[in-house]
């Protein structure tokens, strides 16, 4: 059997049932998705960044496009030369998908293609996935789920750890960080006519990039609840008989 140089990726091994066979892989080379490269060693981030929320709504109009990275591995020995792999789209059950060439890049379209390598003496690389502006995004939200496949480079991984799936739009959506957890003690119950109130009162986006740091700062979390709490006591002040209401006909409230 010929002997596999493991790399500095050995966290897939230890973090899977699938050891025994991993280690009777006899030179064959595998690609599989995983959690960013500073993360690696971390096993319960293996499964980070399965899904992705997007939305192009806090971009200029100008922005007619926009890239999502994903982190991907190579499982085997390193190479001198570069080493291709391949992507194709598989349809998401009870979603919406989107159309390549309308809503995505498709993934053999040579400006994107050109960028799915493993560059020689390395083992890792980020994969763009480039989202369009279609008109329809208003509208819909679209789920992209993207998996490797088998080429002369690479065979697919780790089954659980082939795919990724990104759900983006072109209007106001639920940030991932706007959790369980948000939910119970900070934000309440999700609404776009809430999320919009946030923004427009506050000046803030309220997007996953500036709603995911607020948990390091317990002293922000309580400062940011307690300045929406007294916004939305004034607008109801200034809207007798006729407080804020959501697109459900509830009322707004925060914890």
């Amino acid at each position: 059997m010929k002997k596999i140089k493991y790399l500095p990726i050995i966290f897939v091994f230890a973090i899977t049932s699938c050891f025994d066979e991993y280690s009777t892989y006899s030179g064959d080379n595998y690609i599989q998705f995983g959690p960013e490269l500073s993360r690696i060693y971390t096993s319960t981030l293996n499964y980070a960044d399965t899904t992705k929320l997007y939305s192009f709504f806090y971009l200029p109009a100008a922005k007619t496009q926009d890239t999502v990275w994903f982190d991907i591995y190579a499982i085997g020995e390193v190479s001198g030369q570069d080493r291709t792999f391949s992507l194709e789209q598989e349809l998401a059950s009870g979603a919406e998908n989107p159309v390549a060439g309308t809503q995505y890049k498709a993934f053999n379209d040579p400006s994107v293609s050109v960028k799915y390598v493993i560059k020689a003496g390395t083992s890792s690389t980020r994969v763009p996935v480039v989202l369009l502006r279609d008109a329809s995004l208003k509208n819909k939200e679209y789920t992209l789920k993207l998996k490797v496949v088998d080429n002369e480079n690479f065979r697919t991984g780790e089954k659980a750890l082939t795919w990724r799936k990104v759900i983006f739009s072109d209007k106001l959506s639920q940030p991932a960080a706007w959790n369980a957890s948000a939910i119970q003690y900070y934000w309440g119950k999700y609404s776009t006519v809430k999320h919009t109130f946030m923004i427009e009162k506050t000046g803030e986006k309220w997007d996953q990039d500036f709603m995911v740091g607020l948990p390091s700062s317990y002293a922000l979390l309580t400062y940011w609840r307690a300045k929406l709490k007294s916004l939305l006591a004034e607008y109801n002040a200034a809207h007798p008989g006729n407080p804020l209401k959501d697109e459900f006909g509830e009322l707004v409230l925060f914890p």
